[in-house]
């Protein structure tokens, strides 16, 4: 049998848990619990996309994250983005700051969405397969004031595909130094919706 993958509606975490046994709690209580940890080396990079869609979409039309796509936001354009981020401060005690190294930038095909597993393409292929790219840097270097809420304390590289591809000479990974010695300028998170859209005209 092939089972279809139930469609995702957005939450908005008023939503209650139902069969409690008489307690009452809700989705916003779950996100509380699992996700307030947003600079953890799982959640950031998820925080680092939902950035991206604000800056394009804005809350209103924003989509759904679906960590199953080939990509993770899209242009109104059509256009595919792929986002990466990194952090100086991680969520352990650090005897000096982290490099900076942006990884994963390549990737093998993925299933679609309605294929079974007879049925999936798949390959161990890994290449750069969105059309722009978004370095997502928490750059903010002092615990005591680290507010990952404070979009003053990111940047963003945007780089289209063949130009990523240049400066991290074909590789899976690119570090910070690379990227400023290739002179790429980062952007504030009010500037980013101009570079992508910039970048997406050429």
């Amino acid at each position: 049998m092939n089972y279809k993958r139930k469609p995702v509606t957005k939450l908005s975490g008023n939503e209650v848990f139902v069969n409690t046994g008489g307690l009452r709690f809700k989705v916003s209580d779950l996100w509380g619990y699992a996700f307030s940890n947003l600079n953890s080396n799982i959640l950031r990079g998820s925080v680092a996309e939902f950035l991206v869609e604000m800056a394009l979409h804005g809350p209103e039309a924003a989509g759904i994250r679906n960590p199953w796509e080939d990509y993770d936001v899209q242009t109104t354009a059509g256009k595919t983005i792929e986002v990466k981020s990194c952090s100086y401060l991680q969520d352990w005690d650090q005897e000096k700051l982290s490099s900076v190294i942006f990884s994963g930038l390549k990737a093998g095909s993925v299933w679609p969405a309605a294929a079974t597993p007879e049925q999936a393409a798949i390959t161990d292929e890994k290449r750069y397969k969105a059309d722009i790219y978004v370095l997502a840097l928490l750059h903010h270097q002092f615990t005591e004031t680290l507010n990952i809420l404070d979009l003053e304390q990111w940047s963003f590289y945007v780089l289209s595909r063949e130009s990523l591809a240049e400066a991290a000479n074909n590789g899976n990974s690119i570090t910070l130094v690379r990227l400023q010695r290739y002179s790429v300028q980062p952007v504030s998170f009010v500037q980013l919706k101009a570079a992508i859209e910039a970048l997406q005209a050429e």
